[in-house]
């Protein structure tokens, strides 16, 4: 619901996983599916650092020092839950969880998010662009896949951090131990082969931990002298009831009451996204929402992918070719169908975007997929809805408006 190597760990460690992150690449671009081979139980090696004095400090609450100025080994060592070994419940205080209105796809994963203020700040309320965090503030997001037809059970895979030091945000992916007891950062990333159940039937695939560099390709913009920023917290998103333990209650007006949110206008006036499976909401909002979430963080003007001309955040006109009407797919070959326009209305079958939403990396040309980091599967539900959402627009010949 990543990242870069903080600045005192020196040009060597940058350099050093630089070169792991291209070796990770290259390996696991020749990947396919798992085969039925579950290695998940595998334990990760434990890095230095593990004897730090700060990571080893004893509090009631988040361990502040260790999360603002160094790299754990071990994730419980941030004192982040209360059982350390299940980080799907249970933070410590001021830990509150919190959600998008439509998830960000990761292979099927359930999502447990949790955000953490220092005491007596507050974020800052934007219309458009993702809330402003303070100083010290922690993102914690924990995936965990569905590994029982029967439901109810998951098994944890990897949780990550996201940090606000004082010289900016830093990432950091933790892997879950085979006994369930800690979590060990993984700093060059990881690739498990792995399954997950949906709708009761087992899909066998490869789960990829993100090493601290990779992150970096969705988190960071162009501009701005390349901050990373937190996804998926922008007004819009956060714009939506949420199950607390007191009952259910709108998340923004939850923060304004707590005093984690300050210049907010009134509620009347803020954005809404939606959740994309509620079908009581229209088609075309549900469609702008799960784009919002799953794209717009490249597809926007400061974004990895602004040189495509795509974009799709959902306060843009979605009749505009700026949000892929009759747009010629830019630096995309075409795949094998030879598609040139990202959304040709009323044909789903000639739109470069569903067919890229779709393209798995285990069973088609990882260049097709997109996007093209934080999963290996398509969402076929999404994707089949896109398509919907396509077909059902006004005809429109795009080869004419060239």
């Amino acid at each position: 619901m990543t990242r870069p190597v903080p600045p005192s760990e020196g040009d060597a460690v940058i350099t050093r996983t630089a070169l792991y992150s291209v070796l990770l690449l290259l390996l696991t671009a020749c990947g396919g599916s798992g085969g039925g081979s579950d290695t998940a139980a595998t334990t990760p090696e434990p890095e230095p650092d593990t004897t730090d004095p700060r990571c080893l400090a004893d509090s009631d609450g988040p361990n502040w020092q260790a999360l603002a100025e160094v790299n754990c080994s071990r994730l419980s060592q941030y004192q982040l839950f209360s059982d350390g070994r299940d980080p799907r419940v249970g933070p410590t205080a001021p830990g509150l969880p919190f959600a998008p209105a439509s998830g960000l796809f990761s292979d099927h994963a359930t999502k447990y998010r949790f955000i953490f203020l220092p005491e007596g700040s507050t974020a800052q309320y934007r219309d458009t662009f993702g809330l402003v965090f303070p100083v010290g503030t922690v993102m914690v997001k924990t995936f965990a896949l569905p590994v029982s037809a029967a439901g109810g059970d998951d098994r944890l895979m990897e949780t990550r951090l996201l940090i606000h030091r004082a010289s900016g945000w830093v990432g950091l992916p933790y892997q879950w131990q085979a006994d369930g007891q800690d979590a060990t950062l993984a700093r060059t990333g990881k690739v498990i082969d792995t399954y997950v159940m949906v709708d009761g039937v087992q899909q066998d695939f490869r789960y990829q931990i993100p090493d601290v560099l990779t992150c970096r390709k969705c988190h960071q913009g162009r501009t701005d002298n390349e901050v990373m920023t937190p996804l998926g917290t922008t007004a819009r998103q956060l714009n939506h009831d949420f199950l607390y333990a007191g009952g259910a209650k709108n998340q923004l007006v939850y923060w304004q009451e707590n005093g984690m949110l300050a210049d907010a206008p009134a509620p009347a006036s803020w954005p809404r996204a939606v959740d994309w499976q509620d079908t009581d909401e229209p088609l075309a909002l549900r469609v702008r929402s799960y784009l919002d979430t799953n794209c717009s963080h490249c597809h926007s003007d400061v974004g990895s992918g602004a040189l495509s001309g795509l974009r799709l955040e959902m306060w843009r006109d979605p009749t505009d070719y700026l949000y892929g009407i009759c747009n010629r797919a830019q630096g995309y070959y075409g795949g094998p169908l030879g598609l040139t326009y990202d959304i040709v209305p009323g044909n789903a079958a000639d739109s470069v975007l569903p067919f890229r939403l779709g393209a798995q990396r285990h069973t088609d040309n990882a260049k097709d997929m997109m996007p093209p980091l934080g999963r290996s599967l398509a969402d076929h539900d999404a994707v089949a809805l896109v398509r919907q959402w396509i077909d059902a627009m006004p005809a429109k010949a795009c080869a004419t408006l060239d």
